[in-house]
């Protein structure tokens, strides 16, 4: 399973295009979190993360 990152939104999927955003994404990427509640997660919030999933830390 190869996952590649948003470059504007950082949601990590398998696609070519993020669903979440429709930006295009990109195999280069390091570091993930995991967001489970967005909403109390104060490291969603610092990086601009409003829906759960898995996000890139560092998008290149």
């Amino acid at each position: 399973m190869k996952l590649n990152a948003c470059k504007e939104c950082k949601k990590l999927t398998e696609l070519d295009i993020c669903p979440v955003c429709k930006g295009r994404t990109t195999p280069h990427w390091v570091g993930f979190v995991a967001v489970a509640d967005p909403e109390r997660s104060e490291i969603a919030k610092k990086m601009g993360i409003a829906t759960k999933g898995k996000f890139a830390l560092k998008v290149r």
